[in-house]
């Protein structure tokens, strides 16, 4: 399956949720251990960086801004130091005596890439140097999708992870149409902790038993702007949209349906456009080019970048990213995956998923999918209600005499005066089912309307004129004029904004089966209805809730 339409690629689209605001001083009074990792030498974030209590499976998933946060305290059965990794990066490990409780503590990490020298590799043994030979990129990812099932586990395991989803304005659609002068960066922020049991790499998401899913909380963040007409379905058509996206009928709740854009896990089933299969597409679909080496606890791992091609993804997108596999067993690290409509270079959706070895297999660390959205706002320029007016009406011989014929028409907003003119080409008042045309005099902009004067001589001698049904029949309408932000009469402004579902891991139970009499979640139906699990160590794993912006930053 390579594209469901000419026009159109496949994504996954599912359900939108809630939240309002909280400062990080707030946070750091609330006694967490609040922390940013940065690169040492561009001083930009190192998002989605691994932190893990040493010798531990347990700790978390730092964001897309570095950040994370800790708890105050330690349990018996953690660590008192941390190490923070990330693929192209020094470890590092940190003593949590070392972090400050009244401030966001930065942590740097070095670089740790190797770039590539023409077609020779360095590589690192001791303090010589050797160099070997290049192979081919797509030799590499061959070998890759050949060894997923001697690389990932085939017990069943589980893993307990932080799972979050939000939206984020895409530019200033939002704050225009909401009229908010503050910069948003979440709406509509869910979180909970959830143990994910996987009954082992290969079997089927949907249809296997015992890969259920078990949440432990659930929390509508009301700390962050909620908004509520951002969550209704997509329908694709009038109301909440994808640009250029076909809709698939498929099942499945915010959870469900991310855990099944996991090209790895699921790599014998359709993910998304253009990796469909991924084990059996998705080398045919791409050209592959080895960027350079990176390294992961001194582990060398090439980093290969491809792009699809043309006849795969048609001339009106482009499909792109970066893959990371070992040098030693060629494990998959990382996919990253990208999808831009190419004329306006926007991106349309992506999807980064990590994993990370534990015993020689490799256990999901992280996923993040997004995808492109519009909404038609309810909150436009728009009339209120007209009232028409007629002032002594009476009869006088043969033709009728009135002083005034006018209209008073109210908006939702104040009217933009300098957008009255012309009045012939912005107003338009016909008669009876004829439409016949009745002249407007002048057009005067009050407080908290505008009055439309007809010409009234003109409007009574129209042949079919009936003083006791003419109310009923003549019409006014009324076209661009503005209000006085700009906004245009009648004109639904679309709301642009990035739909956002990850799962963050925090510690992974190897070999570990689905217990007897728990709540699994329904994998159909919104996480919000999931049955909540009672589990005596809850409060061992926490919402890595984002940090809000200081006022002052």
């Amino acid at each position: 399956m390579k594209l469901l339409k000419k026009s159109y690629i496949l994504c996954f689209v599912f359900l939108t949720v809630f939240c309002s605001e909280v400062y990080a001083q707030d946070q750091i009074e609330s006694g967490e251990l609040l922390c940013r990792v940065l690169d040492s030498k561009t001083k930009f974030p190192v998002y989605y960086a691994t932190v893990r209590f040493t010798g531990t499976n347990k700790g978390l998933i730092a964001d897309d801004k570095g950040e994370f946060r800790l708890l105050a305290y330690t349990k018996p059965n953690t660590s008192s130091k941390i190490t923070i990794s990330s693929i192209g990066y020094r470890t590092k490990e940190i003593y949590l005596s070392e972090l400050r409780k009244d401030q966001v503590n930065i942590i740097q990490l070095l670089p740790d890439v190797e770039e590539l020298e023409q077609v020779m590799l360095v590589s690192k043994k001791g303090t010589e140097s050797k160099k070997e030979k290049l192979p081919n990129a797509e030799t590499i990812v061959i070998e890759a999708l050949k060894k997923l099932s001697v690389n990932h586990a085939r017990k069943p395991s589980s893993y307990i992870a932080y799972y979050r989803d939000y939206q984020q304005p895409i530019d200033d659609s939002y704050e225009k149409v909401r009229k908010r002068n503050e910069d948003v960066e979440y709406l509509n922020l869910n979180e909970g902790i959830v143990e994910v049991f996987d009954a082992g790499f290969g079997t089927d998401y949907f249809n296997n038993q015992q890969n259920q899913t078990l949440v432990y909380r659930y929390h509508k963040n009301e700390a962050f702007t909620r908004d509520n007409t951002l969550s209704v379905p997509y329908d694709n058509k009038r109301k909440k949209y994808l640009e250029n996206v076909k809709i698939p009928p498929f099942g499945g709740n915010e959870l469900s349906v991310l855990n099944v854009t996991n090209a790895i896990r699921n790599h014998n089933k359709v993910s998304f456009s253009f990796v469909n299969v991924f084990r059996a597409n998705f080398t045919e679909n791409h050209f592959f080019e080895i960027n350079g080496v990176s390294y992961r606890n001194n582990q060398p791992i090439y980093e290969i970048i491809f792009k699809a091609q043309e006849s795969v993804s048609g001339r009106k997108y482009v499909a792109k990213g970066t893959i990371f596999i070992a040098k030693e067993n060629y494990a998959i690290h990382k996919l990253n995956y990208q999808v831009y409509e190419k004329r306006f270079k926007k991106m349309l959706y992506g999807v980064t998923m990590e994993y990370a070895p534990i015993d020689e297999k490799m256990y999901l660390n992280y996923i993040t999918f997004n995808n492109r959205f519009q909404v038609k706002s309810d909150d436009y320029f728009k009339v209120k209600e007209k009232k028409l007016n007629v002032k002594d009406l009476y009869v006088n011989n043969e033709y009728f005499y009135v002083e005034d014929v006018f209209y008073d028409v109210y908006f939702n907003r104040k009217v933009d005066e300098a957008s009255i003119a012309p009045i012939h080409k912005k107003f338009k008042a016909t008669y009876s089912y004829k439409e016949e045309k009745v002249g407007i005099k002048e057009v005067v902009v009050l407080d908290d309307r505008i009055r439309v004067y007809l010409d009234k001589k003109q409007l009574y001698a129209l042949p079919n004129f009936n003083e006791k049904t003419f109310p009923d029949e003549i019409r006014l309408k009324i076209k661009n004029i503005k209000d006085i932000d700009g906004n245009v009469l009648n004109k639904t402004p679309d709301i642009k904004l990035n739909q956002y579902r990850e799962m963050f891991v925090q510690e992974v139970f190897p070999e570990k089966d689905l217990p007897e009499d728990v709540k699994v979640m329904n994998k159909h139906t919104p996480l919000a209805t999931s049955e909540i699990n009672e589990f005596e160590r809850k409060n061992e794993y926490w919402l890595n809730t984002p940090l809000k912006k200081n006022k002052t930053q």
